[in-house]
């Protein structure tokens, strides 16, 4: 093995970790519970729902649901991370979801997006929405305009200071 695909162990290995701590379980997921978190909303609150609920949080460990896999632009690690990582800062919300204005609002800045990208390209990015994915991210967008703890990397034709979303862009999500 090299170092690369060692390096890419290892961080596999900790996001299966910390999302194990989340769940509140003593040993890591398996890394396709936690790649069935990251495409599947339901599932994903299924999971942290059941954390209080051993019986049913096993049986959902112990199933998680399939998806093909497919070779996309964006690789299997690099979604990964950043789908662990929007997921914790979700949770840190409190899984607080954007109001449906700003919904809207957020959906109609993704549909004139020109970065914007047809959905299914990748299981991690598996959507059932028109929405599709973005280009710059990876994300799904029908999740990502969701979620209150979401910024959109996109800068603004108008306002370079600001997201097609119109939030101010910070100095980490110029460095992203």
């Amino acid at each position: 093995m090299t170092s690369e695909s060692l390096d890419i162990h290892a961080s596999e290995g900790q996001l299966c970790a910390e999302f194990g701590e989340l769940l509140g379980l003593d040993e890591p997921v398996s890394k396709d519970v936690l790649s069935a978190a990251l495409s599947s909303e339901s599932y994903a609150r299924s999971l942290l729902s059941s954390r209080r609920t051993p019986q049913m949080l096993r049986m959902l460990l112990a199933s998680p649901p399939q998806r093909a896999i497919r070779k996309n632009e964006f690789g299997t690690m690099e979604l990964l991370q950043r789908g662990s990582r929007a997921l914790l800062a979700w949770s840190k919300t409190g899984f607080s979801t954007t109001d449906p204005v700003e919904r809207q609002h957020r959906t109609e800045a993704c549909l004139a997006c020109p970065d914007r990208r047809a959905s299914g390209s990748h299981p991690l990015q598996a959507t059932r929405s028109e929405l599709g994915v973005c280009g710059l991210c990876g994300c799904p967008l029908s999740r990502k305009v969701s979620m209150k703890s979401e910024t959109c990397p996109g800068r603004s034709a108008d306002d370079p200071d600001r997201s097609r979303w119109g939030q101010a862009i910070t100095t980490a999500a110029r460095q992203a």
